[in-house]
């Protein structure tokens, strides 16, 4: 295998290599490159297309080594019939694929594929039908636009529900030193699950054969879209079959009735182990690596050349900037954002009017510390402030309080918050407003001035909230004392087809925190919970004129300056409207993110394509 090669892969390997030790063959992995022959050894080379594309064709060998191997492969049939590399398939002493219509395309091609049909394995048996199932549902998947687009669609089920959403990176697999966490991460989480959504990548109709048996094994029901291969499994007898369209309410349906989910729960877990014992295919591959045995090597064969491990890679690849820079940069930032809030601060002392408190709702004098605070910044939104503060309304628990800045708009923004607020007088909220315009930061700091919450919620109003979203996520700060904020997966709405065709995506921050992600581009917006102490540390949000649109990017970037973190929190809590702002803003940062990467290749970035 390649150390860059992803955990679905080893976990796979893994369990083969279980059933393999129970009819007496040993093995071993190796990601350093194929090791010596000797006469009883047979090698298993896994996904070689992907192998190839990440260890480039010099880390083939020999002609003599690929005939002693055996390929294990995990294409789709579409790849193969748009031009997987079949010479070197051909070359191979025998073909294996997971997948059904894989082997039937291989062997159209005149590949004598054969099938390695994921089944039971004792090695992953974790089913107990009276577990406590905390999590309602889980998802595992790689990201694609047809997927986020399909839990959009059930977003509003997902959201009353405590679910776990786990979307991967196809474009940056986890590696070798992430797979044993993420391993077990995946059969802690499907062993606390009552459902396991199965949804397809693209538009083929394959089963994710693998990911069904895994949630079997552990307890979970499946919910699948129409898929080629269900076979053994019977809908409505073991798992559950529902289209795009009705997967909302088979899910809401399914999760309210406790005798029907453990009966598919059962049944599937029987038929499973009864009519699917991976033993059987894997019998099948041992034949073939005995067939294998005897084919002679010459001796000297070249075993090709892989490239540099990922350490090293890393360290020789040329920073953006220096270290020393780096830090240089982050004290330039911070300092930059202090001269301007004490500027501020002095303005307003100066000129008292330039911020002044325009209503106190009743509430707001009664409480006296909440737990939250939201931080509202407006500008010209009276289009749609009502929609975001009724659906904050609805929020539980209602121990928060809500500090509205206007920016000095332009239209009856500020008028329409004030409404609201009176018809509304339960909510503790005060309104707040600047005589001229200072942007967003400065408004965002305005409101944090007045906070007196332990943690602050970054709300706009082009967002809204699900009921359980400020519960969830203060919870996390309750429990996660090392993370300095928290974020929600978020749902987009309103004109989100334009928004996906200029380069946005049917749902946001869906990515774990991870800081490389953010050098170029804000992978984070909004609907963040950052602890209030932390963010008055910082000096609050950025106010210079260059940064403006990009307050929350400089607010991430500035901690991690200081080693501090985020965390997902896996579950879609929030929504953001998009809107004709919202697909200027996409198509810019896919403009951007296409001059990085052909940067990251030249290291020369086109002309005229802005970088900041």
């Amino acid at each position: 295998m390649s150390p860059r090669q992803g955990w679905f892969l080893r976990e796979f390997v893994a369990t083969l290599r279980y059933e393999l030790e129970q009819q007496d063959l040993p093995s071993t992995i190796h990601t350093e490159g194929f090791p010596e022959p000797f006469p009883e050894r047979v090698y298993v080379l896994v996904s070689p297309r992907e192998y190839v594309e990440l260890e480039g064709a010099q880390a083939l060998p020999d002609t003599e080594i690929l005939r002693r191997s055996i390929f294990l492969s995990a294409e789709s049939a579409e790849a193969i019939g748009d031009g997987v590399a079949l010479d070197v398939f051909r070359h191979a002493g025998a073909v294996f694929d997971i997948n059904a219509r894989a082997v039937a395309a291989l062997r159209r091609a005149g590949i004598p594929a054969r099938h390695l049909r994921p089944g039971y394995s004792r090695r992953c048996d974790g089913f107990d039908p009276d577990a406590e199932r905390p999590i309602d549902v889980v998802f595992f998947g790689s990201h694609s636009l047809r997927r986020t687009k399909v839990l959009t669609g059930c977003a509003p089920v997902l959201a009353r529900h405590n679910c776990h959403v786990q979307i991967a990176d196809p474009e940056r697999p986890n590696t070798e030193d992430s797979a044993s966490y993420l391993a077990e991460s995946k059969w802690t989480l499907l062993g606390q699950a009552k459902v396991a959504l199965n949804i397809h990548r693209g538009e083929t109709t394959d089963l994710e054969l693998t990911r069904v048996v895994d949630a079997i094994h552990a307890g979970a029901v499946v919910i699948t879209e129409p898929s080629v291969g269900l076979s053994p499994f019977v809908p409505d007898e073991h798992l559950l079959v529902a289209g795009p369209e009705s997967l909302p309410f088979v899910l809401e349906t399914v999760l309210n009735d406790t005798g029907r989910l453990r009966r598919l729960r059962t049944q599937a877990y029987e038929r499973l182990r009864s009519w699917l014992p991976f033993a059987l295919p894997v019998s099948v591959f041992r034949a073939a690596v005995i067939e294998l045995v005897g084919r002679p090597v010459r001796p000297n064969v070249a075993l090709g050349l892989m490239r540099p491990p990922l350490r090293a890679e890393a360290d020789s690849a040329p920073p953006a900037t220096s270290d020393g820079l780096q830090d240089l940069a982050v004290e330039v930032s911070e300092l930059r954002s202090e001269i301007a809030r004490l500027e501020q601060i002095v303005w307003s002392q100066e000129k008292p009017g330039r911020a002044r408190v325009l209503y106190d709702s009743l509430a707001w004098a009664a409480r006296r510390a909440p737990e939250i605070t939201v931080l509202m910044a407006l500008r010209d939104d009276a289009a749609r402030i009502r929609a975001s503060l009724n659906s904050l309304a609805k929020s539980w628990p209602r121990d928060f309080e809500l500090v509205l800045v206007d920016d000095a708009s332009t239209d009856h923004s500020a008028e329409l918050a004030r409404d609201w607020l009176r018809a509304h007088p339960e909510v503790p909220a005060r309104l707040v407003s600047h005589a001229a315009p200072l942007g967003v930061g400065a408004a965002r700091n305005t409101a944090l001035d007045f906070a007196r919450g332990r943690y602050c919620f970054i709300f706009d109003a082009d967002n809204e909230v699900y009921p359980r979203c400020l519960d969830v996520l203060a919870w996390m700060l309750d429990g996660i004392h090392d993370v300095t904020f928290v974020y929600p997966i978020v749902e987009v709405y309103g004109l989100t087809d334009d928004v996906v065709s200029a380069g946005g995506d049917y749902l946001l921050n869906v990515y774990g925190w991870e800081p490389d992600r953010m050098l170029n581009r804000n992978l984070i917006t909004g609907l963040a919970m950052v602890r209030a102490e932390r963010l008055r540390e910082l000096g609050g949000f950025a106010t210079e004129t260059h940064l403006v649109g990009r307050e929350d990017h400089d607010l991430w970037r500035r901690m991690d300056g200081r080693g501090w973190r985020g965390q997902l929190a896996a579950q879609i809590l929030g929504r953001y409207r998009a809107s004709n702002r919202s697909i200027a803003r996409a198509s810019a940062l896919d403009k951007r993110s296409s001059a990085m990467s052909l940067a990251d290749r030249t290291g020369r970035v086109p002309v005229g394509v802005a970088t900041a």
